[in-house]
């Protein structure tokens, strides 16, 4: 839980000031606000202000704090992520914008492998969520590769695991930060480059070679098709500045 994220005058024209905490769970993010644009009373009458103030979540819309009165306003958002606010402030809250941060676009790069879905195969996908980072890689292999399952970090230190891509699943661990794959159609070898170090190759080499290095972009995931292995992957790339 984050307390004491914001502290919002409940009446900001007229009347006491009373002082409203809003608390946001752990993963509740802002997605949008509204409100309405009036003007004040009382003891510092005739400003422009904003009158009243909603903030709307995944989750729920705190408020309206204030006196619903004058012109209403809207800013939702459905691409950008919140990045904070700004506005004018005198005796009262006389104006407020929102920063967004751009949203970043991912990318699926290539299928290596099994291309076509038959039989019992299934596509399978892991993605990094924000502000996550890959931790750990666990695969199964004899002369193919079996499984796999990811491990990951979130910005609190919690561990995700993903759920399983195949078939086993008592397989080596690896970490770092994964920079480039190569590997061998179903997928019979696979190799992990980071910034450190490449781990492996898994599995038995043999068959059409494949790399899929990158020297633009951020690793975000991996995608593919199983069945009783992996038959096929491709990468999830996040453009960078």
């Amino acid at each position: 839980m984050i307390e004491d994220l914001f502290m919002i005058p409940k009446k900001l024209v007229v009347g006491m000031v009373e002082m409203k905490n809003i608390t946001l769970e752990f993963d509740e993010e802002i997605t949008g606000i509204n409100g309405t644009v009036g003007v004040s009373t009382g003891e510092y009458a005739g400003y422009t202000i904003i009158s009243s103030l909603s903030f709307i979540t995944n989750k729920r819309t705190h408020g309206p704090f204030g006196q619903a009165t004058g012109t209403p306003f809207e800013v939702p958002w459905t691409r950008g992520s919140f990045g904070g606010f700004y506005g004018l402030a005198g005796y009262y809250l006389d104006g407020i914008g929102v920063y967004l941060k751009a949203s970043q676009e991912t990318a699926r790069v290539g299928l290596w492998g099994t291309e076509v879905s038959t039989g019992l195969q299934y596509r399978w996908s892991f993605r990094l969520a924000e502000n996550y980072r890959l931790t750990k890689i666990t695969l199964d292999h004899g002369d193919k590769i079996s499984s796999l399952v990811f491990t990951s970090e979130d910005c609190m230190g919690s561990m995700h695991v993903s759920n399983k891509a195949g078939g086993y699943n008592n397989g080596t661990a690896i970490s770092e930060f994964s920079t480039g794959t190569c590997g061998g159609k179903t997928i019979s070898s696979l190799c992990f480059v980071t910034n450190k170090r490449t781990h492996g190759p898994f599995g038995h080499v043999t068959g059409t070679g494949f790399s899929v290095p990158w020297s633009k972009g951020s690793f975000a995931g991996f995608y593919g098709t199983a069945k009783y292995c992996i038959d096929s992957i491709g990468v999830y790339l996040q453009a960078t500045a």
